[in-house]
């Protein structure tokens, strides 16, 4: 017997509106080493073209943050309470980013996390959460779609 709440796949977050700061994408570039001036200096981003800076292909990471900050002030489980991760066995497995369009400073967007399923491993030793993270723009559509496992170690 697993861990996870499998009825809770195909579980739809609402959407959570997130701003997407100059101040902080020009910090995380920072931080991660990210010199192209792209992403830190706004002249230099017009310059090549773009409405403001853009953010690093990371950024999504900081974004689905800022949506769990949000969802928990307005009172709305985390992704992580609805499939009842037990984070004494919890692990990270696979994660991967499909990339549509860029995000910018100024914008708006909207997270919507999804529960994609559960799945078996090693012999009903492990159990995967599958888990998908949405990033949209209002006006230029699904900028991100981040795909994630969490595994709990079950023996």
């Amino acid at each position: 017997m697993g861990i996870f709440d499998r009825s809770s796949a195909g579980h739809e977050s609402p959407p959570i509106d997130v701003i997407v700061e100059r101040g902080a994408v020009a910090f995380f570039a920072e931080t991660i080493g990210e010199t192209n001036p792209i992403h830190s200096d706004a002249e230099a981003a017009r310059a090549a073209g773009h409405p403001d800076v853009m953010a690093p292909v990371t950024y999504p990471v900081v974004i689905d943050m800022a949506a769990a900050k949000e969802s928990e002030r307005k009172s709305m489980p985390a992704l992580l309470e609805v499939i009842k991760a037990d984070m004494r066995y919890l692990l990270h497995g696979n994660e991967n980013y499909d990339y549509h369009g860029p995000i910018f400073a100024g914008d708006t967007v909207q997270v919507i996390s999804r529960v994609k399923g559960f799945s078996d491993a090693k012999g009903g030793k492990l159990e995967i959460a599958h888990l998908e993270m949405e990033i949209r723009h209002p006006g230029r559509g699904t900028l991100t779609v981040a795909r994630r496992d969490l595994i709990h170690r079950l023996g």
